[in-house]
């Protein structure tokens, strides 16, 4: 009972944690107030404010020697000042029902307040980085990017997240951004019950949601999102940020070619700016959002195009609010890369290099990866059907969101069978690596595309009926209960080994010294060890590289590698025949070693480990 309480409640970081992570989500919705514009969508708010930090932070931090704490304290200030005019206008800061939902999702808040980081790309990426951010105050550079993450040269949007919160709380916080993550889709939420009351035929519907609405909300963008991967949406990746902003640019949009339609060309014109923010976050989180920005923008116009009541020179019209932020902040970083880190993200392959031949096996394997997901990929044809429908017959504005999220989804997945081709290489674009994951960030067009049109469903067959009445508790129920039945589950970062090898990283720091060199060897592993202990003892240089299942080593080739590098320690996690022999030290598969040299050209064990 004990270690399934310990689910929930585990450690006193939980606090600051969680209150450092809703600050700063609450200085987003404070900033982003100003950006609301006629329609009121708070629950874009918390977007437009990240969006303008965002900006202040990338400009600043390339073109000023400013220390990101001081920049930090200046968009503080800011959120400061913002909250107290916003509070003095007497409106609403949030999103009628916030508590509400609040209060459903507690359970998985209070779960998720208990993580830390257990993926592979969170030690090697997005934890590293943004820790060495809190260390230094200022982006890697040529200097230090050995430091950071493996593809330093990625935009620094999410970074800002962990960051900040940790400046906030005073301490690094590894769950910063997978609290954030659950924020963002709980605000989406907020999305999913305005669609549906539009669906409904209740656009104009201001009143508070109730209980089982809000519920319904909370549950579209998690238990009943096709994409919603725990292993994904609760952690520090940026996949559910990318998500959910391509989703509310989607929304946004949608609404803008809806007040073109109506002649309402100044709502339009607001619309088109929020969207222009929404667009310059987008392209700052990923290296490959700059291609999810052209997408987008295109669906949008391809939808504005087949709509006979908007005039082509409106539609043109928006295009440079929508599109100059992106291209601007796009064009900041580009410079900075160009002057510190060329090279330190993915790159395209030579034309030699691309894989034409491989073209029918790489989509085999891309469709066999879609079937395996069956809801999603039933939503996917579902959603790509009717956008087809609406070009050739287009009537209403649930034609408008088709065409739209139609558009995105078959012109991103052309885009990933692309990248397969050139720029992957043989081994991942054969497996079509992390296929799954890159389609995870169309999951909220498919939240908002299917709350509008079931909705319109409900209203036509089943509204009026006693039945939903008698059920209305069902969704309330899902909501609180499902952190509790699927506890277990969800606390994948308690799962072994990554808690071991955690604790072996964390006692090196104690056991080794600077001009020490580490080499980690795990040759029955994926290399998760080898990653791990490098985020574990930072930035002093004393790992050097690691060994796994995926590079075989012969025994004259191990014994000509340690010979060469010189390594003054090993750090053993699983074992082989060759390593066996040619280290001569006896070990068994129940524990982790760390070995020293002798001196003598031999190893002596100064440190063992059981393994849990």
């Amino acid at each position: 009972m004990a270690d399934y309480i310990s689910n929930f409640i585990q450690h006193s970081g939980q606090i600051d944690s969680f209150l450092a992570s809703a600050i700063l989500w609450i200085f987003f919705f404070a900033i982003g107030s100003f950006f609301l514009g006629k329609g009121k969508l708070y629950e874009v708010a918390p977007f437009y404010g990240w969006a303008v930090v965002n900006l202040v932070l990338t400009v600043l931090g390339v073109f000023t020697p400013i220390s990101f704490a001081y920049l930090a304290m200046g968009t503080g200030g800011m959120a400061v000042i913002a909250l107290i005019v916003a509070l003095r206008r007497e409106e609403p800061l949030f999103p009628k029902g916030m508590l509400k939902v609040a209060l459903l999702a507690a359970p998985l808040l209070l779960l998720v307040s208990a993580m830390v980081g257990s993926q592979w790309d969170e030690f090697s990426d997005w934890l590293i980085t943004p820790r060495l951010m809190l260390e230094t105050g200022a982006f890697p550079n040529s200097t230090n990017y050995h430091r950071s993450g493996t593809l330093a040269a990625y935009p620094f949007g999410w970074h800002y997240v962990s960051y900040l919160a940790s400046l906030i709380a005073g301490r690094f916080l590894e769950n910063a951004g997978a609290l954030v993550n659950v924020f963002m889709l709980l605000t989406f939420s907020f999305i999913s019950i305005r669609l549906i009351r539009t669906g409904l035929g209740r656009e104009q519907d201001i009143s508070t949601p109730g209980w089982t609405l809000c519920a319904l909300g909370g549950l579209s963008t998690t238990l009943l999102n096709t994409t919603f991967v725990q292993k994904v949406a609760l952690t520090s990746y940026a996949d559910v940020a990318t998500s959910t902003v391509t989703g509310l640019a989607v929304v946004i949009g949608w609404y803008m070619l809806g007040a073109l339609a109506d002649g309402k060309r100044n709502e339009a014109l607001q619309n088109a700016l929020q969207i222009g923010l929404l667009l310059m976050l987008l392209v700052n989180l990923k290296q490959s959002t700059v291609v999810m920005f052209v997408i987008v923008v295109c669906a949008i116009v391809l939808a504005g195009l087949r709509d006979p009541k908007i005039r082509f020179k409106d539609l043109i019209a928006m295009l440079p609010r929508m599109t100059i932020p992106a291209i601007f902040i796009f064009l900041v970083w580009r410079y900075y890369i160009g002057q510190e880190l060329p090279a330190k993200e993915m790159q395209v392959t030579a034309y030699s290099d691309w894989l034409f031949e491989y073209i029918p096996q790489i989509l085999l394997k891309m469709l066999t990866v879609l079937s395996k997901k069956g809801a999603y990929l039933f939503l996917l044809v579902v959603i790509v059907g009717f956008g087809i429908k609406a070009i050739i017959n287009y009537r209403t504005p649930f034609d408008r969101i088709a065409i739209i999220a139609g558009g995105i989804f078959l012109a991103h997945n052309a885009f990933l069978f692309v990248a397969y081709v050139t720029t992957f290489g043989k081994f991942d674009a054969l497996r079509a690596a992390s296929f799954w994951r890159y389609n995870m960030q169309l999951g909220m067009i498919g939240v908002a595309f299917t709350a509008y049109g079931l909705a319109i469903l409900w209203r036509k067959y089943v509204e009026g009926r006693q039945w939903p009445k008698n059920v209305s508790w069902l969704p309330v129920t899902l909501m609180l209960l499902a952190p509790f039945v699927f506890a277990n589950k969800l606390r994948f970062d308690r799962f072994p080994p990554v808690p071991h090898f955690r604790t072996v990283g964390v006692e090196l720091k104690d056991l080794l010294v600077p001009g020490n060199t580490l080499y980690v060897l795990d040759p029955q592993g994926s290399g998760e060890s080898g990653v791990i202990t490098r985020y574990e003892l930072g930035g002093q240089g004393i790992y050097k590289s690691y060994l796994s299942a995926y590079q075989h080593v012969d025994e004259d080739n191990f014994r000509s590698n340690l010979s060469k590098a010189n390594f003054s320690h090993l750090l053993i996690h699983s074992l082989n025949p060759v390593l066996l022999k040619v280290l001569s030290v006896d070990m068994d598969k129940n524990h982790s070693y760390l070995l020293e040299a002798d001196g003598k050209g031999g190893w002596r064990i100064i440190k063992i480990w059981e393994k849990l």
